[in-house]
């Protein structure tokens, strides 16, 4: 995937930035000038939830995003707020809702269709300023998005461990309940031991007519939901559709032919549905937790006068008191189910790292750039350091160039298994302790193996080697 040209709108300023499919170098003479800004911009017109940087709200402005796709398709995407996206094609326009459709966008952006891969994606191709020289295997790339180098290698190698993944989930959600009780239980012997035994006052725990009454608000939901992805979807066909049966209208003694440009509120009907669908969205969500909870634990129709007892502590004193709570039974349980929960996890490291070659071959391609970056020294790097969890041990120029190393041989691997190019992007590489002669070894590694990639870096220093690099400079902000 290559980036072709971004066009910014700030209010009544504007700036478009035509990329070179080679090497592309964001310049400025200071730092804070819009740099990472724009980096960041160009992930945000992609479809990713990013964080804004200091005086940009990417939401608030505009963006118009050509890409052109591995296979050859030139595709535009438009973006001017949080919730949605638009793909913009000469004879349709898709829109797509974010967060929740982000994975069939950057199916047809990326051509990939494992959603383990999609969702590690950004942290094989792109080095954020802040995060991303101390990103190896596993953490945070930018904002909320994580990188996790197990689920990476599922993706690409195509090992289906969903149902494992799926019981872990499950036992670690009930291992953390069982947890939280124990606590309580251990509270309960406490105000016990402290007070005596406490008779809780009575009080009826039938909710069903609440949770009768959750249901129905839940279908409804669901049922407004569905409307609102079908009206989005017929939106736009039938604009096309009035513009396209040339309807005249009559206006005084004059006809005026009925065009897209003219249909008044249409254009927004889109964004009104967007937002709408996330209200609807958020209303399902929190029926849903409620009707959970209430399934799970039911309270008194006197659970309001919790609150307007005179003695708040007392009541929750007795409330807490009267549930059946054993804490050696609770700890049993506790024990059982983190012993359940490692179990499963040992079953999916293993069938992760021992299913194919996948992992060695990631492996033998980052030792391979670690050696050439003079890293190791004269130890052997073991075939197993892509999974370490040992960070401490580096720091400096050693860590920023072994998190170059781990990206390549990301990049590497995207490209052999899945034959997409994916380009690559470094937000200011040289880091305090990074020297030039260091930057030299990475921007050479650079040239020789991915110079079939598009090479974005962002800096306030020429590099050698990226002479004939297309220059983006930046001189007092990002769009003047």
């Amino acid at each position: 995937m290559i980036f072709l040209k971004l066009a910014l709108q700030e209010g009544l300023f504007s700036r478009t930035i035509d990329f070179s499919a080679q090497e592309n170098l964001i310049y400025s003479q200071k730092n804070t000038k819009g740099k990472t800004t724009l980096m960041r911009w160009l992930l945000f017109a992609l479809g990713y939830n990013i964080p804004n940087t200091k005086g940009i709200n990417f939401s608030k402005n505009e963006s118009l995003l050509t890409i052109r796709k591995d296979d050859g398709e030139e595709i535009t995407l438009s973006r001017h707020s949080q919730q949605s996206i638009q793909i913009v094609k000469p004879n349709e326009e898709i829109t797509f809702v974010l967060p929740e459709q982000q994975t069939e966008l950057h199916k047809i952006i990326f051509g990939i269709q494992n959603a383990e891969v999609l969702e590690n994606l950004l942290g094989t191709f792109y080095v954020d300023q802040e995060k991303g020289w101390t990103l190896l295997n596993r953490g945070v790339v930018v904002g909320n998005i994580r990188f996790n180098i197990e689920s990476f290698i599922r993706g690409i190698s195509g090992v289906d461990c969903s149902s494992l993944l799926s019981k872990a989930k499950i036992l670690s959600g009930q291992l953390s309940k069982y947890r939280q009780m124990y606590n309580v239980a251990d509270y309960k012997e406490k105000i016990q031991k402290d007070s005596g035994k406490i008779v809780p006052d009575n009080y009826d725990d039938s909710v069903d007519s609440s949770l009768n009454i959750l249901v129905s608000q839940l279908e409804q939901k669901k049922r407004e939901l569905q409307q609102v992805d079908k009206v989005l979807g017929e939106n736009k066909r039938f604009k096309k559709f009035i513009s396209n049966i040339r309807l005249r209208v009559l206006v005084g003694e004059e006809e005026i032919e009925v065009t897209e440009d003219k249909i008044i509120g249409l254009n927004d009907s889109v964004d009104y549905l967007v937002a709408k669908r996330k209200i609807i969205s958020t209303e399902f969500k929190k029926i849903s937790k409620e009707l959970e909870e209430y399934r799970k634990q039911k309270f008194g129709k006197e659970e309001n006068t919790f609150f307007d007892d005179t003695s708040i502590l007392r009541e929750f004193d007795n409330r807490i008191s009267k549930l059946p709570l054993n804490p050696v039974v609770i700890k049993n349980k506790i024990d059982q189910l983190h012993k359940e929960l490692t179990d499963v996890r040992k079953s999916i490291s293993e069938r992760t790292k021992n299913s194919n070659s996948v992992p060695l071959e990631i492996s033998a391609e980052m030792i391979k750039y670690a050696m050439e970056l003079n890293l190791g020294g004269d130890k052997k790097i073991s075939s197993s350091y892509i999974f370490t969890s040992n960070l401490k041990e580096l720091s400096g120029a050693v860590l920023h160039k072994t998190v170059f190393a781990f990206k390549l041989a990301y990049i590497a691997a995207v490209k052999k298994y899945l034959n997409i190019k994916l380009p690559i992007m470094l937000d200011s590489p040289s880091g305090k302790e990074v020297d030039r002669d260091n930057i030299q070894l990475m921007i050479n590694v650079l040239k020789r193996d991915f110079s079939d990639h598009q090479i974005i870096v962002a800096s306030i220093y020429n590099y050698s080697g990226f002479d004939n690099a297309n220059v983006i400079e930046i001189k007092n902000r990002l769009i003047e």
